[in-house]
C-alpha cells in the first residue's frame, strides 16, 4: 500500500467516524508528535485555549460572526 493510498483511507475513516473517543486519541497522536510546532499546527496551550472558547460558546456565552460580518469589520478596521 502507498502512502498516498494510506493517507486517503485514514481521511475516510476519520470523515466517517462518529468515534469522539477515537478522534481524540488521533488528536492526541498528532499533538504528541515533537515536530508538531514546527509545521504550524498548535501548541497544547493553543489548544487549550481553543478548547475553553468552544466551551464558553457552547454554553451561549461566545459570540460567533458571519462572514458578512467578519468582512464588515475587517473593512471597517482598514479604513480606521
Amino acid at each position: 500500500m502507498s502512502t498516498e493510498s494510506l493517507k486517503l483511507q485514514l481521511i475516510e475513516r476519520l470523515l466517517r467516524t462518529t468515534d469522539e473517543g477515537l478522534l481524540k486519541k488521533v488528536a492526541d497522536l498528532f499533538r504528541s508528535e515533537k515536530n508538531v510546532e514546527d509545521e504550524g499546527g498548535l501548541t497544547d496551550e493553543h489548544y487549550n485555549i481553543v478548547k475553553e472558547r468552544e466551551a464558553a460558546y457552547k454554553r451561549g456565552e461566545g459570540k460567533s460572526y458571519t462572514w458578512e460580518e467578519v468582512r464588515e469589520m475587517a473593512r471597517k478596521a482598514k479604513k480606521g
